[in-house]
Order: C-alpha cells, then sequence, then structure tokens
C-alpha cells in the first residue's frame, strides 16, 4: 500500500464518522428526543392478547391529552393468510361480527394479577359503525402498581377482586363502543405514566409470561 491510498483511506474513513455523528445530531434535533428517559421509554411485558395463530396489532401515538388508557395503547385483531398468499380479516366482505376471524376468540389475561374493575358491555356494534355513548366491555388488571386495561371484550368470565394469572381467558373478543369491527384495545400505565406495550412472544414457553413490571 503506498502513502497516497492510506491517506486516503484515512480522509474517507474520517469523513464517514462525521457524517454518521451529524446525522445523529440531526435525527436527535428532528424529533425532539432527550437521552434521558421520559414517558415514551416506559414499557410493560405482557402475555398475548388473543388466542389466535396470527394476530396483528396497531399503536396509538402518544397523546398527554388522551385518558391513560388511550396513551400508547394498542390495538389486536385477528387475521389469517389466504391461498393467494396475503392476509384478511374477514371471511367475505366484514359486513357482520361473525364474518371477522377473531369475533368471540378467547381474550387472555396480559399479567398476572387482581381485576379491579370490570364493565360488561350495553350493546353491540354493526361492523364499520360505533356507538360512542354505549358502555364498552372493559377489565381492569392490576400488580405491582401497574394497570393493564382491556377493551371491547364481551362474554366476560371474571369479577372484580379476583385473581388471575397471565395467560387465563378472561373474555372474548368483542365490538362494542367506540369499535368499528372486533378487536381488543388494550392500554397500559403505572401512576400517571403512561407504558408502551410490548407482547411475550415467548410466554408460552415460559409456562406463564408473567412479566409484568414495568421497565424504566
Amino acid at each position: 500500500m503506498n502513502i497516497s491510498t492510506s491517506r486516503y483511506r484515512t480522509i474517507f474513513t474520517f469523513s464517514i464518522l462525521c457524517f454518521l455523528l451529524i446525522s445523529a445530531k440531526g435525527v436527535k434535533a428532528q424529533y425532539g428526543q432527550s437521552t434521558q428517559r421520559d414517558t415514551l421509554t416506559n414499557t410493560v411485558l405482557i402475555h398475548p392478547v388473543i388466542d389466535a395463530e396470527s394476530v396483528y396489532t396497531a399503536e396509538h401515538t402518544y397523546n398527554p391529552n388522551l385518558r391513560n388508557g388511550d396513551q400508547l395503547a394498542r390495538d389486536f385483531v385477528v387475521a389469517k393468510l389466504t391461498d393467494k398468499g396475503f392476509t384478511r380479516k374477514f371471511k367475505t366482505d366484514g359486513s357482520t361480527n361473525s364474518d371477522w376471524y377473531g369475533w368471540r376468540n378467547d381474550v387472555l389475561a396480559p399479567i398476572t394479577g387482581t381485576i379491579t374493575r370490570v364493565e360488561d358491555p350495553s350493546s353491540t356494534n354493526t361492523p364499520g359503525t360505533m356507538n360512542r355513548e354505549a358502555q364498552p366491555g372493559l377489565i381492569f388488571f392490576e400488580h405491582n402498581d401497574v394497570t393493564v386495561i382491556y377493551a371491547h371484550v364481551r362474554e366476560i368470565e371474571v369479577e372484580e377482586g379476583e385473581h388471575v394469572n397471565a395467560g387465563q381467558v378472561v373474555a372474548k373478543v368483542g365490538n362494542n363502543g367506540n369499535s368499528r369491527n372486533p378487536h381488543i384495545h388494550v392500554g397500559a400505565w403505572k401512576g400517571e405514566t403512561p407504558l408502551q406495550i410490548q407482547v411475550d412472544l415467548y410466554a408460552e414457553q415460559r409456562g406463564q409470561g408473567d412479566s409484568t413490571d414495568a421497565k424504566e
């Protein structure tokens, strides 16, 4: 290797490092994120929510104006792979609840803990519509100051004050309240701090899946 080649590689490497440092600073400035821990870095690990082979989830964005159960929440819906190689959430056109693959599937407890509140749904929605005035099906779970809430459940099998284990069947997937299709809404918080929800995909191998402590 001659001197000019070595000098070129040194300059090239230095340029790449400078680019990475500048890019990192740009990203930090763009998103306004701090290296200090904040409400967006606190998480809770839960057992899979619905007893199904394929469950899809969508996350809610952080909004401090929402209730704790809606901040950083996630929605879970069952879908299946078709013969054509793509996924569908319903069998035909989705116009009826029974057409949705997740309708009345077993709903599993997210954590090992105590049931602190239960609300039976007052009605059932037709897919594509919602009833904001109706009482949704709700279950509140609590352990070590962490609260996890399920919404849009039906056929609830637990009562307030009851102890449950993670993975235990507690209800069925419903479509009620502020919901347009059969799914389960999950929110979590500790104190007044909303928690990002992570699903423990190894819960069954562990037997209990009881990873309920919030990580800060």
